[in-house]
């Protein structure tokens, strides 16, 4: 919008001698300003009015404005005592401007009052403008501006028409009235004026008249006159459109160029800035061309964003000291845009341009006191969280107020997630929904987006809603904003409905096809998982590619994912996955440092390299990533790689467990469970941790207590209090707990026997993911207190697992056959299926093989030597734990002799805890001087016996069982005698729980 002033209209911009100039001038040349100030001079010391007003115009047309103005108004005092309209109006405008002489509102009511009683149109807008904006003791009273606006109107006169249309239009101190500004601006307009025909062009473009489209009329008929600001805003039209007036980004270039080629600074800044969106590196080297030009002309926006290019090294090499050099001259000048460009060089660092945020909050400081809004909202974040320096809330919320009031939506929404995050500020849920609330009203998508995050989880005062959160998400995602379709998709899948899933993947298709990197990599996870959707490897490979051909390191993380799967007809290979885990790990993905770590941990896909595969794992565990914690607590506790680092395992997890994941403390609830290197077995801390995830509403640590509580491991039996942890992790849809239910109900260990419920729960299993639960559902039925009725049934089910190709279900169908319930010749069947299945890598196959070959069947004879042998051929199928213990089960098959007692001793020293009291129980059953002298051993070492280690039960030996049997208070079950299966369960249990394994 131009802005017209009494100066304006009286002075002009320029002085031009005009036809009838004071006498004296007729000989000087126009463009002679010398030849014609002197004319002037001599004819205004002889007292020559037009000469004294026509010098005082040259003079305040003069580059040395003050003693130019002052001089300028003592000749214009002059001429007008002598009652001339013409420099009283001029001396007016000066009064109230303050130029030359002080500010006086009362003056210029003094010269104005007398010359509008005379008819002076001029004297009636010049008193508008007095009362418009004030003058000394002269308040603004806009509807008396607005009174002499309208009569130096009506009596002609255009400045009073173009202020009094102004007032109209923003309802300033009148009623507004668009219809009478519009009619007065078109009256104006005749005369060809630009400047109106753009104010006109304004009007419609805002949307105060319809069609908004008529913007473009008035707009084209500005540039007809070559008016160069007509073409930038025609041109900024044409490149976003206008109600129904299409983008044209060749129109709107085309009106660019005639602007730039005016010497336009908007225009050829603008075109500039075209020309770099453009993705033309032709195009990109003359914007940059242009910029340098205008910026060399001392114009500070060209500079402004020239600066920017250097400091982000976009289209240019990073040059921060370039950057620097660009904008410091206007810096020094105070320039609120160059103090904040300096700013934001120092606040995020350029090359060799170190990060200095209290250089930086100094520059915004001064930017703020020239009254730059931009600066002010940096600086008022920088105050609410001491960056730069100290931490000054009440200072920072007051810079970003008027921020937020001139309606900068992504202010509002920054200032929210910190009231969200309790960055700065103390957490405020309601804080933050106000403010993200306030985003989304004036049309930021984003807000809503939030909004839909802060009741998906919950904050503060605000509980979780999920219609809400769904409401939220569906208004983003109708705003076609990406995050609100992402987690729109998101929450459609966590919901599962069948019918939910297809809208869900197109979300998610959308939001990838509008170029969101997020969703693509997300919708290529689903299809590489095959996540409620067919697994597509292809599909994943068209999302991924070409994010990964651009060093998206989240693309190229689950590229590496895809490969070590596969995916439909994309085949598994661990070597590529290495490969782009390594490239996304180069790229700084924490999630594929982790994935290269324990695929260098063990040696998959890539040569072995456990130090650097833990070092990468210390790494992200390092930045405070909980699940890297986990990962790295795994690697310690495992020992497949490296030597078992315990108390190092106990770390990682109890840090991940002070970040608040629950599985870290089911992590620690499983350490002690077992024990594991320095870590003694300790099923009450066990317990403890169960408890804690279990009251955080994990399955699984409700599931795992439940266990404990089943046998009374580490707590008081309670089978009651089990089952009600298992069904309320079952209604939940846990598959683990659902089968363990079905489990309990068809053994009759924990439960009376229940067909129904044990095919319920078993049923709901497999429907949840849990392929082997009717599997054993069958085994339980054939073999179970359920078999007298159901056992046919239960075989059914076995053969169907087996016709279903599900995992180990031909090795129970062979288990079924060693007892005799497949035929009179089950376990010479069994033997043929174990082998084909050894020979196919299966351990469990090879286990119960041996099984076979030592105790016999129906239909074959027991074997020690066939047993040995498979044992020694397949060894490699086994872990040390599992063939100490097939070791011991083939030395304790014979009657005992020294030694094979000493062999049994020996291995021992191989076995797992977990492993010691099945052992000692299988002992009991099938060797009972092989098992007497595991108790020897292991009381030995408990401090209890000193005696013989020859497996006899001598009075000694059941001296140091009492001596055990009072330290654990069970001397009731002690009293049935040292050779009962109660008592060798508790010892078998007693020396599982010892801190150090036997010793031979």
């Amino acid at each position: 919008m131009r802005v017209w002033s009494v100066m304006v209209l009286m002075l002009g911009t320029a002085f031009v001698a005009p036809a009838g100039l004071a006498a004296g001038t007729a000989d000087c040349i126009q463009a002679d300003r010398a030849c014609i100030r002197n004319a002037l001079e001599a004819a205004a010391s002889a007292g020559d009015i037009v000469a004294k007003i026509d010098l005082a115009r040259m003079l305040l047309d003069e580059p040395e404005q003050g003693p130019n103005w002052r001089r300028a108004a003592n000749l214009l005092q002059q001429a007008a005592a002598t009652g001339d309209p013409w420099s009283t109006s001029i001396l007016a405008s000066l009064y109230l401007q303050g130029k030359g002489v002080p500010e006086d509102g009362n003056k210029v009511r003094a010269l104005l009052i007398p010359a509008a009683a005379n008819g002076s149109v001029g004297a009636l807008s010049g008193l508008g403008d007095l009362f418009a904006k004030g003058a000394g003791t002269i308040a603004p009273d806009l509807p008396r501006a607005a009174r002499y606006y309208a009569r130096a109107g009506a009596a002609g006169d255009a400045h009073g028409k173009y202020q009094l249309a102004l007032m109209l239009l923003d309802g300033r101190g009148i009623p507004g009235d668009v219809p009478r500004a519009i009619d007065l601006l078109e009256e104006l307009s005749q005369g060809g004026d630009p400047w109106i025909l753009i104010q006109l062009a304004d009007v419609y473009a805002s949307g105060k008249a319809a069609p908004m489209e008529r913007a473009v009329d008035y707009f084209g008929r500005a540039v007809e006159t070559g008016n160069s600001a007509a073409m930038v805003r025609l041109a900024q039209i044409y490149q976003s459109g206008l109600g129904t007036v299409a983008p044209d980004a060749a129109a709107a270039a085309r009106l660019l160029e005639r602007a730039a080629a005016l010497g336009d600074v908007a225009g050829r800044v603008l075109l500039a800035q075209s020309l770099l969106g453009s993705g033309d590196e032709a195009n990109a080297a003359r914007a940059v061309r242009m910029l340098e030009q205008a910026a060399g002309e001392d114009e500070v926006w060209p500079a402004t964003i020239l600066a920017s290019l250097y400091a982000q090294g976009k289209v240019v090499p990073l040059n921060g000291p370039r950057a620097v050099q660009l904008l410091q001259p206007f810096a020094d000048e105070d320039n609120a845009a160059a103090l904040v460009g300096l700013g934001d060089i120092y606040a995020k660092g350029a090359g060799v341009i170190a990060v200095d945020l209290p250089r930086a909050r100094g520059l915004f400081t001064r930017a703020v006191e020239a009254g730059d809004i931009g600066a002010m909202n940096r600086l008022g974040f920088m105050l609410l969280q001491g960056q730069g320096g100290d931490v000054d809330v009440a200072r920072g919320l007051a810079l970003l107020q008027p921020v937020l009031d001139s309606g900068d939506t992504w202010a509002m929404l920054q200032l929210a997630d910190l009231y969200a995050q309790g960055s700065g500020l103390p957490i405020d849920a309601v804080a933050a929904a106000r403010h993200y609330q306030a985003a989304a009203d004036l049309g930021n998508a984003a807000g809503l987006s939030r909004l839909g995050l802060l009741h998906r989880t919950g904050l503060g005062d605000i509980a979780p809603d999920r219609a809400l959160a769904l409401d939220f998400f569906e208004r983003a995602a109708a705003a076609r904003d990406a995050t609100g379709r992402i987690y729109l998709a998101l929450m459609l899948l966590e919901a599962g409905a069948s019918q939910d899933i297809p809208r869900a993947v197109q979300l998610l298709d959308e939001a990838a096809g509008a170029g969101d990197a997020w969703a693509a990599t997300i919708l290529a996870d689903l299809l590489i998982r095959g996540d409620r959707i067919d697994a597509d490897g292809p599909r994943a490979l068209a999302l991924l590619e070409p994010l990964a051909a651009e060093n998206n390191a989240a693309a190229l993380a689950s590229l590496g994912n895809l490969y070590v799967t596969g995916a439909g007809t994309v085949p598994a290979d661990p070597a590529k996955a290495a490969g782009y885990f390594e490239a996304a790990a180069a790229l700084g993905d924490y999630g594929a440092k982790s994935r290269l770590g324990m695929m260098l941990v063990q040696g998959e896909g890539t040569a072995a390299d456990p130090a650097r595969g833990l070092a990468m794992l210390r790494e992200v565990a390092a930045i405070g990533d909980g699940w890297a914690k986990i990962q790295l607590g795994d690697v310690l506790a495992s020992g497949e790689a490296m030597p078992v680092d315990a108390q190092g395992a106990l770390a990682a997890y109890r840090a991940a467990r002070e970040q608040g994941l629950s599985a870290a403390s089911i992590k620690l609830g499983y350490l002690y469970m077992t024990g594991r290197g320095s870590v003694a077995p300790d099923p009450g801390r066990a317990a403890a941790y169960f408890t804690e995830a279990a009251e955080r509403g994990e399955s699984v640590g409700r599931i795992s207590l439940a266990l404990l509580l089943l046998d009374g491991k580490g707590v008081t039996r309670d089978v009651d209090q089990a089952v009600d942890l298992l069904k309320l992790a079952a209604s939940t849809g846990d598959a683990w707990a659902n089968g363990t239910l079905g489990g309990l109900y068809a053994d009759g260990r924990h439960l009376p026997p229940d067909y129904s419920q044990a095919v319920q729960f078993s049923e709901t299993a497999q429907r949840g993911g849990d392929e082997g639960a009717m599997l054993r559902l069958g085994m339980l039925l054939a073999i179970g207190p359920l078999a007298k009725e159901h056992r046919a049934e239960g075989i059914e089910l076995v053969e169907a697992a087996v016709a279903a190709k599900r995992p180990g279900a031909i090795v129970e169908r062979a288990r079924l056959g060693t007892m005799g319930l497949l035929g009179s010749d089950g376990a010479r069947a069994a033997e043929g299926a174990l082998r084909a299945e050894v020979d196919s890598g299966d351990p469990a196959a090879l286990r119960l093989l041996l099984q076979l070959y030592r105790s016999g069947g129906p239909g074959l004879k027991p074997s020690l030597r066939q047993a040995q042998s498979m044992l020694d051929a397949h060894a490699d199928l086994l872990p040390p734990e599992a063939f100490a213990f097939e070791t011991i089960a083939l030395r304790a098959v014979p009657p005992a002799t020294a030694q094979s007692l000493q062999d049994i001793g020996q291995s021992l020293a191989g076995l797992a805890r977990s492993d010691l009291s099945q052992t000692v129980q299988m002992l009991f059953w099938g060797n009972k001087n092989a098992y007497v002298y595991v108790l020897q051993q292991g009381l030995r070492d408990a401090g209890f016996y000193n005696g013989a280690l020859d497996g006899y039960l001598t009075r000694q030996t059941i001296a140091a069982i009492n001596r055990v049997c009072r330290q654990e208070g069970v001397e009731e079950t002690c009293a049935q005698g040292p050779l009962t299966p109660e008592v060798a369960i508790l010892l078998g249990n007693y020396l599982a729980s010892r801190p150090q394994p036997l010793r031979s």
